[in-house]
């Protein structure tokens, strides 16, 4: 993935259509020197009701000062997240959304779309759907038959995915899919509880994140991640120095990876920040202002 070179546009992408989304402040004047990407279901919101804890804020508040920018890490689209971000106490900075899109604001408060960015994704995406969609179909047609009890269905907005009933039932349809990846070493399943897509494998939310990062020249040790899904291993995967978490309430798989693998389960998304803020932010403030 490219820095932030590409030219940026008012909300338009290839995939995802023209879309408003809420206005916000200005940028802070202090420059961008740590990096907050979190999950959005599952992680910085629970339930039907989409409630963000409101020490999260409040911790957000506090750390803006010291060069903290913070954005989601998604699997949903645009037109989703638009729904739910007037919701939010503070907006984000940067959006990522289907594990591959990026939208960033710019110093002025606007948002803008990653234009050549989301388009390279976009035309990667496109054509591993074309050159997939009849072994997809049959693979699909085979777990019908392997799996008549299990309740699951295709997406309509994403020709390459399948949504079922509940996490373990997606649970009892993964084993499904090994022998198409195995055939397939440049695809990927992205996984999100009872939702996965098949995609491109050089499109997930570490590639994309790489992008962000690039974009604010931002130290991967500066970096804080947090996510409760199997897509999410794919940014732990990508920055092993930055600080990764999960909430305790992850899939099984999830928090067993994080524990072995240097990272941490925190019960909730202010918890992990607040940990992360005292041995990442705090000192090397402190370390400034005496010098």
């Amino acid at each position: 993935m490219s820095a932030f070179s590409d030219s940026v546009e008012p909300l338009t992408s290839i995939e995802e259509g023209t879309v408003s989304l809420p206005c916000r402040d200005r940028l802070p004047v202090v420059s961008c020197r740590y990096l907050l990407s979190l999950d959005y279901d599952g992680t910085l919101c629970h339930g039907d009701f989409r409630k963000v804890d409101p020490r999260f804020f409040d911790c957000l508040r506090r750390l803006r000062k010291h060069g903290v920018r913070w954005g989601i890490n998604t699997g949903r689209t645009l037109s989703e997240m638009a729904q739910f971000l007037p919701e939010l106490e503070l907006q984000p900075d940067f959006l990522c959304t289907r594990e591959r899109f990026v939208y960033m604001v710019g110093g002025d408060g606007s948002w803008h779309a990653a234009t050549e960015h989301n388009a390279r994704c976009h035309a990667a995406q496109f054509a591993m759907q074309r050159r997939m969609q009849k072994e997809w179909d049959s693979t699909l047609t085979a777990l019908r038959e392997a799996c008549p009890e299990a309740e699951w269905h295709t997406s309509l907005t994403d020709p390459l995915s399948i949504v079922a009933c509940d996490s373990a039932t997606m649970d009892q349809l993964m084993p499904h899919f090994a022998s198409l990846l195995r055939a397939h070493p440049d695809i990927a399943i992205q996984r999100a509880s009872r939702f996965m897509r098949l995609t491109d494998a050089r499109l997930n939310k570490g590639s994309v994140l790489i992008y962000v990062l690039r974009a604010w020249h931002v130290p991967e040790a500066n970096l804080f991640l947090m996510g409760d899904g199997h897509n999410d291993l794919d940014s732990f995967r990508a920055f092993p120095k930055s600080f990764f978490a999960a909430p305790a309430s992850a899939h099984p798989d999830v928090v067993n990876w994080v524990c072995t693998h240097g990272g941490h389960i925190f019960p909730d998304v202010p918890d992990a920040l607040e940990k992360w803020a005292e041995r990442r932010v705090f000192p090397f403030a402190k370390s400034t202002s005496h010098s």
